[in-house]
């Protein structure tokens, strides 16, 4: 079997005749933060007892307790204080509500208003890694300069983002800020956001005095945690709208339901079935990520998608069977092709230029980029379509991922079609492929 990554008549013959434009979907894959790291909202107030109960503590609202971590149980600062409907409820360490951080209607504040674990796939801070967005629902300008920003409450200096002088933020008006790259030197804090752990991120003035606090599970905001409404409403998961207003999320996956724009939830996989997207026929079924799981559809060819992964973007195509394939004209694709794609609306497609050919039990490796034979389009790691088609627009192979599943390689395991896509392979581009 051979295992190499291009045949050298197909590089020469891609190199020669194929080019592609640049890219701007690309996400980021989540922060470094310590995974061990919590942050616990201290007990304020005389009012409230001074230790939680037996249960306090766990992230569930048990018994008389008013919250718990994170958990508000969907309250807010005007349900607990109707005469102070603005600004951050949080829990203090004794389960009970902490108003400190509500204020009277009008006035001036700044409020912490989404956050996003992993990276924005669409928009203008696609590709610029975590990302934070502050929000004034005030009616009054506030300076910022010198107020900071960090993952952990005692502000450490490697762990905090202080804002520069003349940072001003209008009414109504969003601040959005991103992760720091040490590669381009492009964005803000200087910390990363766990796309599967607790959070915490607190706001303070040039003081040290907390503005605002957001205790949040680094899953919910894979794609988008946000306030409802903007600056004063409680903490849910949305869609991303970074620098725009709140949006609740259009889908929920792992709730039982099929809803939004999820093609599919568990054993509800609607109308569709593997003939219904083109393959010859096999079981279709749902991933954990509410994608459609391909991996046990037959396609009428020999040719499939067989790795991938969205940290670099590298796609593997493979070639099964025993005959070399004709593949000049085929195309690549982040589209989800069917009977309404327009090779002429897709700027971003990979064509495969003239008399390219993959041989028998080859493997070809496509890397990102914008040079000839690579694809120009980004993999989102908070889930993305793959397709391949023919010069004619037959449709020959699919793989649809959710969140997190392609961050390191996802494959289909063992090679070859009809088998089930698995994630956290071992990245083996241009090899037989391997599980943990």
């Amino acid at each position: 079997m051979r295992t190499h990554l291009l045949a050298p008549a197909l590089v020469a013959l891609i190199l020669a005749c194929n080019g592609g434009s640049g890219d701007t979907t690309e996400a980021s894959t989540g922060g470094t933060d310590d995974p061990t790291a919590t942050g616990d909202v201290p007990t304020t107030g005389s009012d409230v007892p001074t230790t939680g109960g037996p249960l306090c503590g766990n992230a569930m609202i048990d018994g008389g307790e008013d919250c718990d971590g994170a958990e508000l149980g969907g309250m807010a600062c005007a349900d607990v204080d109707p005469a102070k409907p603005n600004g951050a409820l949080a829990c203090a360490a004794n389960c009970k509500f902490d108003s400190d951080g509500c204020a009277a209607a009008g006035g001036a504040f700044i409020a912490l208003n989404e956050v996003t674990s992993l990276g924005a796939d669409v928009g203008p801070y696609a590709g610029l890694g975590d990302a934070i967005e502050l929000y004034n629902p005030g009616d009054a300008a506030l300076d910022l300069s010198g107020w900071q920003l960090s993952d952990d409450p005692a502000l450490p200096v490697d762990k905090t983002y202080v804002f520069p002088p003349g940072t001003m933020l209008a009414p109504a008006e969003y601040l959005v800020l991103t992760e720091y790259d040490d590669m381009t030197m492009l964005g803000d804090f200087p910390f990363g956001l766990s796309s599967s752990n607790e959070e915490t991120l607190t706001l303070a003035d040039a003081d040290g005095a907390q503005i605002d606090q957001v205790i949040f599970s680094g899953a919910d905001a894979s794609i988008s945690y946000c306030r409802l409404p903007d600056g004063t409403g409680a903490w849910q998961t949305c869609d991303s709208t970074l620098g725009g207003a709140n949006i609740a999320a259009s889908m929920v996956c792992g709730n039982g339901t099929r809803e939004g724009t999820e093609p599919c939830e568990g054993d509800d996989l609607g109308d569709a079935t593997c003939a219904s997207l083109g393959y010859a026929g096999g079981t279709l079924a749902c991933t954990a990520g509410c994608a459609f799981e391909t991996g046990m559809c037959m396609s009428a060819s020999d040719v499939i998608l067989n790795e991938l992964e969205s940290t670099e973007d590298q796609i593997e195509i493979f070639n099964s069977g025993d005959m070399p394939v004709d593949i000049s004209g085929w195309i690549l694709t982040d589209d989800p092709g069917g009977d309404t794609y327009d090779p002429a609306m897709d700027p971003e497609k990979l064509v495969f230029p003239a008399m390219s050919t993959l041989p028998a039990n080859t493997y070809l490796v496509v890397p990102k980029g914008d040079l000839p034979g690579q694809h120009p389009f980004g993999l989102g790691a908070g889930g993305d379509t793959v397709t391949l088609l023919k010069d004619d627009l037959t449709f020959v192979d699919q793989v649809s991922y959710g969140a997190q599943l392609a961050s390191v390689s996802y494959c289909r395991f063992p090679d070859g079609p009809g088998n089930p896509w698995v994630a956290d392979c071992v990245p083996t581009f241009g090899a037989p492929n391997m599980k943990p």
